[in-house]
């Protein structure tokens, strides 16, 4: 599967975490799905008016596997975007949709080092691009985004400055069904590669690198 990074393009000021509300959006609140799993499959607004496809009940796996016991990363915010028509020529599909979902190490002050999240960033991309290579309707882009992690402060010289992954999930097709089929096989994908690395850092691989 393609695997590529990105620069973040959002044009903001920079995320904090937790955040409160989206300035787009009062009603869009962080929630700690970690301490609440229960709402994962009840909250995610933009997945829910999908929910008859069986990628939705994927990407709630997904979300719901991250913020467990198992994993040593979480979630933070999520988005998807419905088909579109394709403006991307190097997929020969008519269609596109995306989705978006950012992660951060559960040890906080992991994400004020930057080598770890470039570590993150490519033990993903690597895990991505070498394994289901004969798929090529489907792609990840890996962007960062700037983030001040409010439990270790708020100011430029508290440590609280760093990052999060952004991981956006392309699917092609050339209709919507087809799309939807494709977006299940990334996100399915995803959590895949996403295990191999969890695994990676319950091994001490990510400790390795700062010895």
């Amino acid at each position: 599967m393609d695997a590529f990074t990105a620069k973040q393009t959002e044009h903001t000021e920079g995320r904090s975490h937790p955040w409160t509300s989206m300035i787009t959006d009062e009603n869009s609140i962080y929630m700690d799905f970690k301490k609440n799993p229960n709402l994962i499959r009840s909250s995610l607004e933009d997945f829910q008016p999908f929910e008859q496809w069986p990628f939705v009940d994927t990407f709630y796996s997904l979300v719901e596997w991250l913020n467990s016991s198992s994993s040593l990363l979480e979630s933070n915010d999520c988005t998807f975007n419905a088909v579109e028509e394709n403006p991307d020529k190097q997929y020969p599909y008519a269609k596109k949709c995306s989705a978006r979902l950012m992660i951060l190490f559960r040890e906080i002050e992991e994400n004020c080092q930057q080598r770890s999240i470039d570590w993150l960033m490519q033990n993903i991309l690597q895990s991505v691009a070498s394994t289901k290579i004969g798929f090529r309707a489907g792609a990840i882009c890996l962007s960062q985004s700037a983030t001040c992690y409010l439990a270790l402060g708020d100011k430029v010289d508290t440590g609280g400055m760093g990052q999060q992954v952004v991981l956006t999930f392309f699917a092609y097709g050339k209709n919507d069904r087809r799309c939807f089929e494709n977006m299940q096989e990334v996100i399915s994908h995803a959590q895949l590669c996403l295990k191999t690395v969890n695994k990676k850092l319950k091994n001490g691989e990510l400790d390795d690198i700062y010895r």
